[in-house]
């Protein structure tokens, strides 16, 4: 790590902002006594994860593989604290494993590795407490997809590791997986990066969306189905400033602030389901302008998974689209976008396979949806058709 190079974490100051400009009265339900405040949240597809505003790491829900870092392989229907006492600036759950950042710049996973996902040996098929990811590259940001996960460095180069079985580390090479980083090949600067089930995407400075791997629906949208082994510009002449996406579909907001997404519709995850699968972008009527948006894909393991897209305006607004989900949140697959949980203003959202999670302007944690494995953190298996808070550990 270079010489007095620390990132900046501005989500440990939120929470006591928001509440001094008067936002309680935005967020609609109250939190469960005890709950951790906690920064963002993400989900897989049986488990979810958080960072509290001390940036300490707990997940709760399916932990078959080691999902939930805790040092165990029992599922939990609350939180529990990461293993190792680590201090995160960023987490990103995948399928079954989770990444997540320090602010020194290291990239620690723990879960499902059985194409290398979680940055170790795949002969170790369950991680169970966070592992540090081979190699010296100083990180920024990481994503977690399906069996491959996509890391992006200070200098806005990006790697990725795990499975490679159609391209999906963008390195160029045909081999099968690695567990150790393998640069994508491009000089292009990036901000971003997104791995999706098999393939990726990323965002240069410039705002030209790249995307590499499998393109069998269209999902990494230069206008034909060819895989691509390193990436390729986006068709269109959009210019965008937000990357999202699912499984087999990509998203982004453009400077212009619409939003466009492309790739599978299998479950309208495009904003229309009369439309095929395309192979550029299309943009998504029925919206307001977006400040962030994100993709969940229908797990191909799940068949009662549908896949499906969200977005949060700048007011923490939560609009999405697509297949159902679990519990009756909503049913889908819906006919445009749909205002989800009007009297709750979200900072971010987290989209699992059959749940929706959400932290609230004041730093509470909400979930809907399955919760089969506790996926909802709310202390029971019971599904959710309007979602609940997150409670204490």
């Amino acid at each position: 790590m270079p010489a007095g190079h620390r990132l900046p974490i501005p989500f440990l100051v939120l929470p006591a902002l928001v509440a001094a400009c008067g936002g309680d009265d935005l967020t609609g339900p109250e939190a469960p006594a005890g709950a951790i405040q906690f920064a963002t949240v993400t989900a897989g597809y049986f488990h979810s994860c958080g960072l509290s505003t001390a940036g300490r790491a707990y997940c709760w829900g399916s932990n078959t593989w080691g999902t939930l870092g805790d040092g165990s392989i029992t599922s939990a229907n609350r939180p529990v604290p990461v293993a190792g006492g680590l201090r995160f600036t960023g987490i990103e759950a995948g399928a079954g494993h989770t990444c997540a950042v320090t602010d020194y710049g290291l990239v620690f996973c723990w879960g499902l590795n059985d194409e290398g996902q979680a940055g170790a040996d795949w002969n170790d098929r369950g991680i169970e407490e966070p592992t540090r990811l081979p190699g010296s590259q100083f990180w920024v940001r990481v994503s977690a997809g399906h069996d491959h996960s996509c890391g992006l460095t200070s200098s806005g180069e990006a790697w990725c590791w795990g499975d490679n079985i159609t391209g999906h580390l963008g390195s160029g090479g045909t081999f099968n997986k690695s567990y150790e980083p393998v640069r994508v090949a491009s000089d292009v600067s990036f901000s971003a990066v997104l791995a999706g089930y098999y393939q990726s995407c990323a965002l240069a400075t410039s705002g030209q969306m790249y995307c590499w791997g499998n393109n069998s629906e269209g999902e990494i949208g230069d206008g034909t189905n060819e895989n691509r082994f390193t990436p390729v510009p986006v068709s269109g002449d959009l210019i965008f400033r937000a990357l999202g996406g699912g499984d087999a579909f990509m998203c982004g907001i453009t400077t212009k602030g619409s939003t466009w997404c492309w790739g599978s519709n299998r479950s309208g995850e495009l904003g229309d389901p009369s439309l095929p699968a395309q192979a550029a972008p299309v943009r998504i009527d029925g919206l307001p302008e977006l400040s962030k948006i994100y993709g969940a894909g229908g797990a191909f393991t799940l068949p009662s998974a549908e896949a499906y897209a969200c977005g949060l305006t700048a007011e923490g607004e939560a609009w999405c689209w697509g297949g159902s989900i679990r519990g009756g949140l909503w049913q889908g697959p819906t006919e445009g976008p749909i205002h989800v949980e009007p009297n709750i203003r979200f900072r971010n959202l987290a989209l699992g396979a059959e749940h929706l999670c959400g932290v609230t302007l004041e730093g509470w944690a909400f979930c809907g949806g399955a919760n089969y494995a506790g996926q909802l953190g709310d202390g029971s298996g019971q599904d959710r058709s309007s979602m609940v808070g997150v409670v204490r550990p």
